[in-house]
């Protein structure tokens, strides 16, 4: 095609895309054409803060009280180190999000069933005065332990948001709180038990390093931004030409990299796959001695520690004589062979991973949070954390401990004070339907609750004692949306005379939305005065951005700070809450005492701060981006472990084992005092006759048209990057490329489109997460992954299991 008629092509393509379309010779001559604006262009700044890890700058034009497009950073010469950050798609596409047609505007009040999504319309007034008398009576009748506020991750603010619903709960008290995340409360949990805390190295050590091997870790779909994690791997494997390992059982974007190589694996066996690795690291002497021997506890057996309160251990029970196949657990020893009949990577290929492992002098390991999301998700994750230990990488620069890694802070602002919250019990983030249905017995030793020492037995074990009356949900489509077994959720939600009241803070109409009694429009973040950080995975360059109200909130949308205000006056602490000030004066001294005394980068005053917008730093890789530096070239012990060294055997999980309850849903072995691979309910080895016509494992994966479930309402989006079931054509039954199937597991059925591709393993299918719950008939038409995914907290961390399924797809 000649390049005029492409471009005349393209223009046409141009028209029909547009949403206002474009006029030709043959419209209507007679049409009046729209007035011209009357105000010049004004702009301002505000972030996008989603759960994406970055919080981009987005530089918001507006005109005559409405925002007509939404512009990238553009400051800096790009080079690295004075990058710019700019935002994908979804944070271009905020426009849509402000004006989207499921914008809540008002104040409402449930008029029908929970979930139906019926409302009333009524006043600020009576929705803040009900509000705080309701709540206020469930303190009074059950105590602080019985309300909850829930996980959220839909917006991440200083002032307004979680810090203002919180601070408002503590002016009661408190609440319950929660530990753990949905996206890695495996990873934190083993971490802190393996290393004593939950710190992998930053992502800007990767520079040093000669090797990436990663397990289910995906920068390049996962961070999309211009700056940050993503944009930091390409960057440090294009210079240093850098070759990447990447274990998956999805063929990701991140393996259209250059110098990439891949190796299938089937989701819940990376434990057995690293168990492999680690044979042939042992059996080859691969493995550093020295490092084991000084700095990791459990690889052999070990003399007892009086002073410490531990008893010898046996070789038997150690790591090596597991993979050796003479430990406690089993007599078969972890030979490649014995992985591949499991995780389906070839003995050959899990030998070369370990040579080029064992050969690498500072090697990047990477387990990514899916691989952890498993009904044996905290396993995996050790077993990972075990080979950074076997070859000691470590501590050494150019090295991880086998999380995500994190991102250097140069700029950081703390957060509104939020009080103190003296309920000190918490439960994980996970299982707080149990807490609804039956909190009051709930036990450490059963649900793995945390409560004060002054409540615990003597053998450790104790009560909540309480039952959860009352939710509050902020930003979070965690209620129903991403939570486990949408249709069993519901149904518990659905109950009033459980939880008793439910509160919902929220800018859409989302399925979570629909369980509120009382659904409080929230105002957008490009219609809000606050301030945002560069979130977890920016990077090293370092944005604090003031969000500057680029018009008023639609209909009676209201900021968090001053509906919190009202909710307090009405409990009768407002003046606890609001200290005397205003919104807009807590905003101005939070800045000013909190924010700009970190840097004398950041200007003295408020005033200053918005009107010279966006203020950025570039932070230089140090020793302490790596980590557990200290700790591997130092004489110091670790505080947060019990023998004081990195361990492969654990003491805390061995008591564990020995006390906790196995719950009736588990298939093998339950909780192991070290890392091994274990058989799970409807994992790749499970054989239950009542999963027998399911031969799927079913996984749910990112896309670039969602952050989580944010942004699924947006149409641009949705036209852009379509959902669909990944199934291998191997797995092909009774449909093609492009058909409408249900995919059914044991909690329900989604109907969705098929995408039939060899970019999923054999055996496997993968279904987009995020997609807005929607029930009719049974079945779920709206695409969410967890009307498929089971409640089954995981053995050690309570965590969410979402990646552990078994499904039959077949035409709809």
């Amino acid at each position: 095609m000649e390049r005029r008629s492409f471009l005349k092509a393209s223009a046409a393509l141009g028209c029909a895309a547009t949403v206002t379309g474009c006029k030709t010779s043959s419209d209507d001559d007679n049409v009046v054409p729209p007035k011209p604006p009357v105000g010049e262009e004004q702009i301002t700044w505000s972030a996008c803060l989603v759960n994406c890890g970055s919080n981009c700058p987005l530089k918001v034009i507006s005109r005559d009280g409405k925002i007509v497009r939404i512009e990238a950073e553009d400051t800096g010469d790009d080079s690295f180190g004075n990058h710019q950050v700019r935002c994908c798609a979804r944070g271009r596409s905020n426009r849509k999000r402000v004006y989207n047609p499921d914008r809540l505007m008002y104040p409402m009040k449930r008029v029908g069933k929970r979930g139906e999504g019926k409302f009333e319309r009524i006043s600020w007034e009576q929705a803040t005065s009900e509000i705080g008398e309701k709540l206020k009576g469930i303190y009074d009748n059950y105590g602080t332990r019985s309300v909850y506020y829930m996980y959220q991750s839909g917006a991440y603010y200083d002032v307004n948001g979680a810090s203002s619903w919180k601070r408002l709960l503590n002016t009661m008290g408190g609440y319950l709180g929660y530990y753990g995340s949905y996206s890695a409360a495996q990873f934190e949990k083993i971490h802190i038990t393996t290393f004593g805390w939950h710190l992998p190295s930053n992502v800007s050590e990767m520079q040093h390093s000669d090797l990436f091997l990663f397990f289910g870790y995906n920068p390049l779909e996962i961070r999309q931004s211009g700056s940050g994690e993503g944009y930091e791997y390409a960057h440090y494997s294009r210079q240093n030409n850098t070759k990447t390992i990447l274990v998956d059982c999805r063929y990701s974007d991140t393996l259209a990299g250059k110098n990439v190589e891949y190796h299938p694996c089937r989701p819940g066996t990376d434990a057995a796959l690293c168990e492999a690795i680690a044979y042939h690291l042992i059996e080859n002497n691969l493995i550093d001695e020295q490092f084991l021997t000084n700095k990791v506890y459990g690889f052999r057996a070990e003399a007892a520690m009086p002073e410490k309160g531990i008893e010898a251990l046996p070789y038997e029970r150690s790591y090596e004589a597991h993979i050796l196949g003479v430990g406690e657990y089993d007599s078969i020893a972890k030979t490649p062979e014995w992985a591949e009949q499991i995780c389906g990577v070839p003995a050959a290929q899990i030998r070369s991973i370990a040579e080029q492992l064992a050969a690498a002098k500072a090697p990047f390991i990477v387990g990514g949070y899916g691989i952890q999301r498993q009904a044996n998700g905290e396993n995996n994750a050790w077993a990972i954390a075990a080979l950074c230990m076997l070859v000691g990488a470590i501590g050494k620069r150019g090295t991880n401990i086998g999380g995500l890694p994190g991102s250097a802070k140069a700029l950081y602002s703390p957060g509104l004070p939020q009080g103190e919250n003296t309920e000190k019990a918490k439960i994980s983030m996970f299982t707080w339907p149990d807490a609804i249905l039956d909190g009051e017995n709930m036990t450490v030793f059963k649900d793995g609750i945390i409560l004060p020492k002054d409540e615990l037995d003597d053998n450790g074990d104790g009560k909540l004692g309480t039952n959860i009356k009352a939710i509050v949900n902020f930003a979070g489509n965690i209620l129903i949306n991403q939570h486990s077994d949408c249709f069993g959720t519901a149904k518990i939600l659905e109950r009033e005379d459980l939880c008793e009241l439910i509160v919902v803070s929220e800018c859409h109409m989302t399925a979570s939305a629909k369980f509120a009694d009382y659904l409080l429009p929230d105002s957008t973040w490009l219609e809000s005065d606050d301030i945002a950080n560069q979130s977890y995975s920016a990077g090293a360059m370092s944005v604090i951005t003031p969000l500057t109200k680029a018009i008023e909130p639609l209909g009676e949308g209201r900021s968090s700070f001053e509906v919190c205000a009202d909710i307090a006056e009405a409990m009768g602490t407002k003046a606890a809450f609001t200290e005397g000030r205003t919104f807009q004066e807590t905003l101005k001294h939070y800045y000013e005492t909190l924010v700009a005394p970190q840097d004398p980068i950041l200007p003295t005053t408020l005033e200053a701060f918005q009107k010279g917008g966006i203020v950025k730093k570039f932070a230089e890789n140090t020793t302490a981006d790596c980590a557990l530096y200290e700790y591997a070239n130092n004489d110091i012990p670790l505080a947060g472990t019990v023998s004081g060294k990195i361990e492969l055997f654990s003491h805390a999980v061995d008591f564990m084992s020995k006390n906790w309850i196995k719950p009736d849903y588990v298939v093998g072995k339950f909780i192991t005092s070290i890392p091994t691979y274990i058989v799970t309910w409807e994992g790749y080895e499970d054989t239950s006759p009542e999963i027998a016509d399911m031969p799927l494992q079913l996984i749910g994966h990112h896309m670039k048209g969602r952050t989580h479930s944010s942004y699924h309402s947006v149409q641009w989006l949705r036209e852009a990057v379509h959902d669909a079931v990944w199934v291998n054509p191997s797995d092909v039954t009774d449909f093609n490329d492009g058909d409408w199937v249900i995919v059914e597991s044991l909690r329900g059925k989604v109907k969705v489109k098929a995408r039939v591709t060899q970019r999923v393993m054999p055996g496997v299918a993968s279904l987009p997460e995020g997609a807005w719950f929607d029930p009719k008939n049974g079945i779920d038409v709206g695409g969410c992954v967890n009307s498929l995914t089971a409640y089954r907290p995981s053995p050690i961390a309570k965590g969410n299991p979402q990646h552990t399924n078994r499904v039959k797809v077949y035409k709809a």
